[in-house]
C-alpha cells in the first residue's frame, strides 16, 4: 500500500500528513481502482481497450446517447434534434447551441464532420464501427458533412433500423473532438499522409467537451483527469478523477476498506461477500451487457466441428457460476445479452457431460490428447475460469496450455489470432444487438483475418447462414421481425460457432459510502462520473 499511496501523492500533488502518508483520498478527488494495463491510446478515433474507453467517456461526448436505465430511450447530447430521410439513408442533426469544448470553442457541425471523418481517415482497428455504413476514404467527404445551415449530415449506404444508426453514433468512437484545436496539432506521417492529430491526442492531450480533461497518463500505472472549467453542463462534483491500475481483487478490497480508494471496479465474489455489513462501503448493482466467453481458432485442424461441440459439453458452466461467480454471473450461451433487443431467449443447451464429450471426440477421429495454446489475461476472473475449464476438458482428452499474460500481449495475440484459444470478455460498443451479432456472426470474405472487427473471421470461421440472418436483421424495420431474425441467428450460432459463451455479468461495484452519483453503464466501460460528489 505504501507504493500505491506514493503514486497517488505524486500524481495528485496531494497534501501529505506529517508522517508522509495519505490518510484518505482527497475530498475533491475520486480514486477508482481498475485494470488498465491494456490501454494503448486515448484518442477517440482509435481507443477500444476497456480502461481507455472508461477514461475517454469522461472526456468526449457523442451527438446522441441513451438512458442506461432504459437504453430504448435515445437522447440528444451534442445534437439537439435529428431527422431521418424517407429512404432511411440520411440522418440530419441540429447541433446543440449550448455545447462547447474545454477550449471554450462552441461545438459545431464542422467539429462533428471532422471527428467522424477522421475515424475513417485514420483507419484504425475500430474504424469498422463507422465503415460498416459503407464509408471509406474515397466517399467520407461526401457522406459525412456539415451543411450550410450549421446542421450535420450523416449518410449511410442502405436502409437500416434507425435506432441502430443512432446507437452507433452514441458509441465511444463517436466522441466529438475540437477540430480547431486538433488541426493545430496535425502531423505528417512517414508515408507523407496526415495523422489528423492522432499523435497529439494519443497519450498526453485531449480536446473534448465532456466534464473532464486529460491531465496525465502514466501507461500501466494511472490516468489523471481534471474538471473541465468550461464544461457546458452541470459542473462535476469532484475536481479530479484518478484511475489507478490495481488488477488484484484482494488489493482493491484492502485499499477500499482503508479508504485509500473510493471505487473498486474489479472485486471478485469472495471480496464482495467479505465487505457485506461494512457501513463505510456500499455496493452498487447495475445491469451489465458484458459476457465472458472463449473463442476457438478453427484454423487449427484439430478443432473440427465435432471437437468444438465436445469442448462445449466439457465445461461445467453452472458449477463455475456457483463456486467462482457466486452471484456475480449467470449462465448465458448466446451472443446477444439479456436486456437487448433479441436477448432473453434463454437458450442454454450445453452443460457438463463428460461421456457425451468423449463420444464426440471419438467420432471426430482426432487423436488425443489435443493440446491447445490458450491465452488468458492475468486479471481475475479470467485465470479462475480458465483453470476450471482446463480441469474438466482434461477429462475428455483436451489439454489447455494456459499462457497467462499481461493485457497488452493478451490483446496482441487475440488480434493476430496467434493462439488456439482466447479467454476473454465482450462488451458491446453500443446497445444494439448488431454490435454483438456482427462481431460474432458476420462473415466478410474480403477480411479473412478479422481486422475489420469480425471475430468470426478472426477465429477462422465462415458463419454462412448466420451471417445472412445477421445482415437481414440489421436492415429490418419491423421490431418484431427483427427480433425473430436474431432469435434464429442466435440458436444456430450457439449450435455451430467456435465461440463458447459462458456467462453474462451481473455487475456489482463497491465504493465508499460517501460517494454519490455514480451511474453504471450497460455497455463496457460506459460508467459515468460527471455527476459524482463526495459527502
Amino acid at each position: 500500500m505504501r507504493l500505491y499511496k506514493a503514486l497517488v501523492a505524486v500524481a495528485l500533488g496531494a497534501v501529505m500528513t506529517a508522517t508522509g502518508a495519505i490518510a484518505a483520498t482527497p475530498s475533491n478527488t475520486l480514486v477508482i481502482a481498475d485494470a488498465i494495463d491494456d490501454i494503448i491510446t486515448l484518442d477517440p478515433a482509435e481507443v477500444s481497450e476497456v480502461g481507455g474507453v472508461l477514461a475517454s467517456q469522461q472526456i468526449y461526448q457523442p451527438l446522441v446517447s441513451f438512458d442506461p436505465a432504459d437504453p430504448t430511450k435515445i437522447t440528444g447530447v451534442l445534437a439537439e434534434s435529428w431527422t431521418v430521410s424517407e429512404d432511411g439513408k440520411t440522418f440530419t442533426f441540429t447541433m446543440n447551441p449550448n455545447a462547447k469544448f474545454a477550449s471554450g470553442n462552441p461545438v459545431t457541425a464542422k467539429d462533428a464532420e471532422y471527428s467522424i471523418r477522421r475515424v475513417i481517415l485514420i483507419d484504425s482497428r475500430i474504424s469498422f464501427i463507422f465503415a460498416q455504413f459503407g464509408l471509406n476514404k474515397d466517399n467520407v467527404e461526401q457522406k459525412v458533412r456539415a451543411a450550410e445551415d450549421g446542421t450535420f449530415v450523416f449518410e449511410v449506404d442502405q436502409k437500416y433500423a434507425p435506432s441502430f444508426v443512432l446507437y452507433v453514433l452514441s458509441s465511444f468512437t463517436g466522441g466529438i473532438v475540437d477540430s480547431e484545436v486538433v488541426k493545430q496539432h496535425e502531423a505528417t506521417l512517414e508515408s507523407g499522409g496526415n495523422d489528423y492529430g492522432n499523435a497529439w491526442l494519443k497519450t498526453e492531450n485531449s480536446a473534448g467537451s465532456g466534464p473532464y480533461v486529460l491531465t496525465k497518463w502514466d501507461p500501466k500505472v494511472s490516468i489523471l483527469m481534471t474538471r473541465n472549467a468550461n464544461y457546458w453542463g452541470t459542473p462535476p462534483g469532484v475536481e479530479r478523477l484518478f484511475l489507478q491500475h490495481m488488477p488484484e481483487s484482494a488489493t482493491q478490497r484492502l485499499a477500499l476498506e482503508k479508504g485509500d480508494i473510493d471505487i473498486a471496479n474489479k472485486l471478485g465474489p469472495d471480496d464482495i461477500g467479505s465487505i457485506a455489513g461494512n457501513g463505510d462501503i456500499q455496493v452498487l448493482e447495475g445491469v451489465s451487457s458484458t459476457m465472458y466467453y472463449f473463442g476457438l481458432n478453427v484454423r487449427n485442424p484439430a478443432l473440427t466441428p465435432k471437437v468444438v461441440e465436445a469442448i462445449k459439453y466439457g465445461v461445467d458452466y453452472q458449477g463455475i457460476a456457483d463456486t467462482i461467480g457466486k452471484g456475480t454471473i449467470k449462465v448465458h450461451q448466446t451472443m446477444i445479452p439479456d436486456g437487448f433487443l433479441g436477448g432473453g431467449i434463454n437458450y442454454n443447451p450445453y452443460s457438463l457431460d463428460i461421456e457425451k464429450a468423449k463420444a464426440l471426440i471419438a467420432e471426430s477421429g482426432v487423436a488425443t490428447p489435443i493440446k491447445l495454446a490458450t491465452v488468458v489475461w492475468n486479471v481475475p476472473p479470467y485465470p479462475d475460469y480458465a483453470q476450471a475449464v482446463q480441469a474438466t476438458l482434461s477429462q475428455i482428452g483436451v489439454d489447455l496450455d494456459l499462457q497467462v499474460v499481461d493485457g497488452g500481449p493478451w490483446l496482441d495475440r487475440y488480434r493476430s489470432h496467434d493462439l488456439d484459444i482466447w479467454f476473454g470478455l465482450w462488451g458491446p460498443d453500443y446497445p444494439d444487438p448488431h454490435s454483438n451479432a456482427k462481431a460474432f456472426g458476420n462473415h466478410d470474405p474480403s477480411d479473412p483475418d478479422g481486422t475489420k472487427g469480425n471475430l468470426a473471421d478472426r477465429f477462422g470461421w465462415n458463419s454462412g447462414k448466420v451471417s445472412d440472418l445477421v445482415n437481414q436483421a440489421v436492415q429490418e424495420q419491423d421490431v418484431d421481425k427483427r427480433k425473430a431474425l436474431y432469435d434464429e441467428a442466435q440458436r444456430l450460432h450457439t449450435d455451430t460457432s467456435p465461440f463458447v459463451f459462458m456467462f453474462q455479468d451481473s455487475r456489482k461495484v463497491a465504493m465508499r459510502s460517501n460517494v454519490k452519483g455514480v451511474v453504471l453503464g450497460i455497455t463496457f466501460s460506459d460508467d459515468r462520473y460527471g455527476g459524482v460528489s463526495k459527502e
